[in-house]
């Protein structure tokens, strides 16, 4: 199977266990709260490592600071491998990042997050003439200033030195800060620069609707003009993920001399529409769930499957990442996911028809 390289965003997830809701949290009240659970956090550690819980062996590159909260973040990384820190690289230009994560049961989860010495990765941060892989997985530009500055021109930089290497592009978002540098920029022109070196965008449809300027209920027609945006800039195959709607595939016109037939079948992949419905399951927390979505759809990407089975497998990941309160511990090997499907795991209903 091709080899799966993920870099970007690092950081690690502080998870206080709380049985709590929103509401409860007031000015002046102490609230009690259970163990703290250290988790990983951030594109690199959670789809990395969910990749290898799949049964996978990934490359991940990020970097950390050379504090305390960067030992905490490697000896989390490396409970499912050692192997996995050999490219994530130490730095004195900033703190570590870490990310506080408010995970009531059956809501979604909060954050407070420090982006710390990831405002700092660049090209550079990316060793190409060490690394060998197939598919490039970058995630999280919008808590990355040095990728994000500029219109997006270092993470172009990134995309073109992946594609010389003959390899398939794959990008990831998180959710603007509104009130943050990364909520105020131009992500149309971020978008209108970088999609032309990306092969595959997998953005939430809360994100991808704020980048746009968007505005609307979820219907079919929204996600047409949501895709048909993002083709006019050049990308060639659009996942946006849902939620408990489960997963919406779109792709362009994919030839077979393109740079993404030396993974899958382009007759299959070549303007195709999807909808995927959730699965069901009963939630223990939502942190880390797109970044398993992610591993999910890669893996079974990097395997030459069909459309469907891709976006299947995809949100049968996602579904069990929310089985556990942390970002990765839910997700389990790739067998067992497939036999859940097999046989005859039931899915959420959709309001959504194409």
């Amino acid at each position: 199977m091709p080899k799966i390289i993920v870099a970007g965003h690092t950081c690690v997830d502080l998870i206080p266990q709380w049985n709590g809701k929103f509401e409860d949290i007031k000015p002046g009240y102490l609230i009690v709260t259970g163990q703290m659970i250290f988790s990983t956090g951030g594109a690199v550690p959670n789809t990395g490592v969910d990749l290898k819980r799949l049964g996978l062996d990934p490359i991940l590159i990020g970097k950390i600071g050379n504090d305390l909260i960067g030992k905490i973040t490697l000896e989390v990384i490396s409970r499912d491998g050692k192997d996995l820190t050999k490219y994530i690289s130490k730095s004195t230009e900033a703190g570590s990042s870490y990310t506080l994560v408010l995970s009531p049961p059956n809501a979604d989860r909060a954050f407070l997050h420090y982006p710390g010495v990831n405002d700092t990765f660049c090209a550079k941060n990316i060793p190409f003439d060490e690394i060998e892989g197939r598919i490039f997985h970058f995630g999280y530009p919008p808590v990355m200033k040095r990728i994000y500055d500029h219109d997006g021109a270092e993470l172009v930089k990134i995309f073109k030195n992946a594609h010389e290497r003959k390899m398939v592009t794959s990008l990831d978002m998180t959710m603007p800060d509104p009130n943050y540098e990364s909520g105020r920029i131009d992500w149309k022109r971020f978008l209108s620069n970088v999609l032309p070196h990306t092969d595959i965008f997998l953005p939430s449809l809360d994100e991808i609707l704020f980048m746009t300027q968007k505005r609307s209920d979820l219907t079919h027609k929204l996600l047409i003009d949501l895709t048909d945006e993002l083709f006019g800039y050049g990308l060639r195959i659009a996942v946006i993920k849902l939620g408990e709607d489960g997963a919406y595939l779109r792709s362009g016109k994919i030839k077979p001399d393109d740079l993404l037939a030396g993974v899958i079948e382009t007759k299959a992949w070549s303007e195709t529409e999807i909808l995927s419905p959730a699965f069901k399951t009963d939630v223990i927390g939502t942190t880390g769930s797109g970044d398993a979505s992610i591993a999910g759809f890669l893996s079974k990407f990097a395997q030459g499957a069909n459309p469907k089975e891709t976006m299947d497998f995809m949100c049968a990941t996602g579904a069990f990442c929310t089985e556990a309160v942390d970002s990765t511990s839910g997700v389990k090997h790739m067998r067992v996911i497939e036999e859940r499907i097999k046989q005859g795991w039931d899915r959420l209903p959709s309001n959504l028809e194409i």
